[in-house]
C-alpha cells in the first residue's frame, strides 16, 4: 500500500493505556507477554501489566478490559486479569476465528493462543461483543474503526482535560497521516 515505512530500522514502542476514575478502573488493551517477544525478535523491557502497578492499579481488581483488537501486542496478557470483562468487536472475534486466518500475511499478526483464550473466555461469560458504538461507562466510548484489523476499535475518553481519543492502532505513525499510507497490515 505505496511502500512499508518498517523497511528502514525503526523503533516501535507498544502501549497499554489505563483510564482511571473515581469509581472506575478500565484497562485498554494488556500488551504482549515476555515469551512472545522473544519468539518474535521484540524487544521487552518490562511486563506492562506489572507496570500499572506504579499507577495504583493492580490487574486482579481490574474489572473492564477493552481490548482494541486481538493482534499479540494488544491481547497477550489477557490472563493476568482475573475478574474482567474484555469488551470487543464481534467483527473481531469472527475475523481472528474465520476464513482468512489461513493466510499468513493476515494471520501473522495473531497468536493462536491468545485468540483461544479470548474463545475460552467468551465461554466463561466474560467476554462482552459489541455491534458497534458503545458507551461503557459515562466518559468512556468505544468506536468501532475496522481496516487495520476488521473489528478494531479505539476508545474515547473524557479526563479533566476534555475529550482524549486512544487511537490504537487506528493510525501507528504521523507519517502515515501525513504521506496518506496507512500501515501495511490492513484489510
Amino acid at each position: 500500500i505505496g511502500g512499508d515505512p518498517h523497511d528502514a530500522p525503526m523503533p516501535m514502542d507498544y502501549f497499554v493505556w489505563v483510564a482511571i476514575g473515581a469509581a472506575r478502573v478500565v484497562v485498554i488493551d494488556t500488551g504482549f507477554t515476555e515469551a512472545t517477544a522473544r519468539r518474535r525478535g521484540r524487544k521487552f523491557l518490562r511486563c506492562p501489566i506489572s507496570a500499572l502497578s506504579l499507577l495504583g492499579v493492580e490487574a486482579e481488581t481490574v474489572e473492564d478490559v477493552v481490548l482494541t483488537h486481538l493482534h499479540y501486542d494488544h491481547v497477550g496478557n489477557f490472563h493476568r486479569f482475573p475478574r474482567a470483562c474484555f469488551h470487543l468487536q464481534e467483527a473481531e472475534l469472527h475475523y481472528a476465528v474465520g476464513r482468512y486466518m489461513r493466510y499468513h500475511r493476515l494471520a501473522h499478526s495473531f497468536e493462536v493462543e491468545d485468540v483461544v483464550g479470548i474463545v475460552r473466555l467468551n465461554y466463561g461469560r466474560r467476554v462482552r461483543l459489541l455491534d458497534g458504538r458503545h458507551e461503557l461507562a459515562p466518559g468512556i466510548e468505544l468506536h468501532p474503526a475496522p481496516g487495520h484489523s476488521a473489528g478494531l476499535q479505539f476508545a474515547r475518553v473524557h479526563t479533566g482535560r476534555g475529550w482524549v481519543v486512544v487511537a490504537s492502532d487506528v493510525t501507528h505513525y504521523y507519517e502515515n497521516m501525513d504521506t496518506e499510507r496507512p500501515f501495511t497490515t490492513a484489510l
